[in-house]
């Protein structure tokens, strides 16, 4: 299989070194060669590379590097042929040169005449042989390791892993903010309803005890009600920063309009905030609500900037979400942060476009669509 795959090579060598001499079969063979090398890497011992192209008659500079490669080894397979080949085949053949002519044969500068001789040509022909076939393997292997690499996209590759990993960040961060709100309405509920009735309990009890008629017997008493109250409300407190981090009460309470302006006072910059959108689905309105604060922690972290505009205006299909600043721009998302906003805007099915000239400051446009009911996580 190794010596096909480097037949084939060298043909293809040969074959693209005419195509360049004719010029006008250059656009045919760079479309054409990448990809019959693409079915070809198997014979090396090579899986088939998962080549990634916009079209089928896309050239890209890996496709150009490849095909200009393929003469080095038209010569080189030509090399391998005519002195790994041929000189062992003439030296196993000799005896039969001798037999049938009557006349020595020379091979390489060495001539063959003798019996001990012929017989040293043989053995020298057949290790010579298997020598090259072994190193035949070995380049055809190499070869292919050299194709494959420029075959395959490794760039659009790992960018892919990384979108990847930013939706499932995104999605791991929405699940904790909804898992949150959930815990947050137990206990609200649960636990902390029962609180109140002991609380309620305590004060009812606390009555009774100024009734008591021994003066140090309700003082004792109220004491010891008094330092339980305290531990109820520490409780509570301690319930409620518990669940109290990725989501605010405002969101849960006011909506997303209120989440937003109490995200804007908290930045040392100077924000304006318009809301016009009904409430939404609890996941949407989560999703939006860590956009724009991911958003503005770029904003404060690099952006330089003075001024930040949050726009949310929604009806009855769309919502569409906008966040604007007037600092030095430039932003590319490849951070973590540009690139979690893409991927939780993608995770609500929509879309984000960050659009920041340099010097022009950064507009992050978020359009997503208007689903299910508020207060409801599809």
């Amino acid at each position: 299989m190794a010596l096909l795959y480097l037949l084939l090579e060298t043909l293809a060598g040969w074959v693209t070194l005419a195509s360049f001499a004719t010029i006008l079969l250059i656009p045919g063979w760079l479309v054409l060669w990448p990809r019959i090398e693409q079915r070809l890497l198997p014979l090396a011992g090579h899986p088939v590379p998962a080549v990634r192209r916009a079209s089928r008659l896309e050239l890209r500079w890996r496709d150009w590097a490849l095909v200009l490669l393929t003469p080095v080894a038209g010569v080189a397979g030509v090399a391998v042929l005519a002195l790994g080949v041929v000189v062992p085949v003439l030296l196993v053949l000799s005896p039969a040169r001798i037999a049938a002519t009557g006349e020595p044969v020379t091979v390489l500068l060495v001539t063959i005449d003798t019996a001990g001789s012929q017989v040293a040509a043989v053995l020298a022909g057949l290790m010579l042989l298997a020598l090259v076939l072994w190193g035949v393997a070995a380049l055809a292997h190499a070869w292919g390791r050299l194709t494959s690499a420029l075959l395959s996209d490794e760039e659009r590759r790992l960018a892919e892993q990384v979108t990847t990993l930013s939706e499932q960040t995104a999605r791991t961060l929405d699940q904790l903010a909804l898992e949150r709100r959930q815990l947050e309405r137990d206990l609200h509920d649960g636990a902390q309803m029962h609180l109140g009735a002991a609380a309620m309990s305590l004060g009812m009890l606390q009555l009774q005890a100024e009734d008591v008629a021994d003066p140090q017997t309700r003082a004792t008493i109220l004491t010891s009600v008094g330092a339980v109250r305290d531990q109820l409300d520490a409780a509570s407190a301690a319930m409620r920063s518990t669940v109290r981090g990725l989501v605010p009460a405002a969101l849960h309470q006011g909506g997303l309009c209120a989440a937003l302006d109490e995200a804007a006072r908290g930045i040392p910059l100077t924000t304006r905030v318009r809301c016009d959108a009904p409430r939404l689905d609890e996941a949407t309105e989560v999703g939006l609500y860590l956009v724009v604060t991911e958003a503005l922690a770029n904003v404060v972290r690099h952006a330089r900037a003075e001024c930040v505009d949050i726009t949310l205006f929604g009806d009855g299909s769309q919502i569409a979400l906008d966040v604007v600043d007037d600092g030095r721009g430039g932003a590319s998302p490849t951070g973590t942060g540009l690139l979690g906003i893409e991927a939780r805007a993608r995770l609500l099915g929509g879309q984000a476009v960050i659009h920041s000239p340099p010097g022009e400051g950064t507009r992050i446009a978020v359009r997503v669509p208007h689903r299910g009911t508020p207060g409801t996580a599809p």
